[in-house]
């Protein structure tokens, strides 16, 4: 019986050890794997203006999620931006130039894959002229205001006048 014993310690033994090779190799491979940096990606944007023409030389800002700066670029003639090899993940994207309102986005980079994206601009006639004739308005009823204020103070200063005499 005691022979038997050793055998069977034996193959347990066996067993064990193998068991020990095939999941340390597992390991070592899901290790591995995790250490492997994935694959970039890409943003590929265009600006538009309202009318879908391109806006060329937009001021584009690339920031990390954590709006820490990546750089400053600016698109090309046909309104395009392209930021190629970038470690997936999110980004902000922020575009702006003269006489448009500027534009936030956020893109998610995926490894291996370009992200497309498209921005229009609005113009800031639109709601320059809106504030424009706000100010407009304003300013007439700033002058009315000191109108009624001049001809108060000029009816006191009369008033006060005849009193003395």
């Amino acid at each position: 019986m005691a022979g038997e014993q050793t055998r069977h310690d034996l193959w347990l033994k066996r067993i064990n050890t193998w068991i020990g090779i095939l999941g340390g190799s597992i390991a070592s491979v899901v290790g591995a794997y995790n250490f492997i940096p994935s694959a970039p990606g890409d943003i590929a944007a265009i600006v538009r203006e309202q009318s879908g023409a391109p806006v060329s030389r937009a001021h584009v800002e690339l920031l990390t999620s954590q709006n820490v700066l990546l750089g400053a670029f600016e698109t090309d003639r046909t309104g395009r931006y392209v930021k190629k090899d970038l470690e997936p993940g999110n980004y902000i994207l922020k575009v702006s130039r003269p006489a448009f309102e500027p534009q936030v986005a956020t893109v998610s980079v995926a490894s291996k894959r370009t992200t497309n994206l498209e921005l229009v601009l609005t113009s800031r006639s639109h709601s320059q002229a809106s504030m424009n004739v706000q100010a407009a308005s304003g300013s007439q009823q700033g002058g009315v205001i000191r109108s009624a204020l001049e001809e108060t103070g000029a009816s006191l200063i009369k008033s006060l006048g005849k009193s003395r005499n």
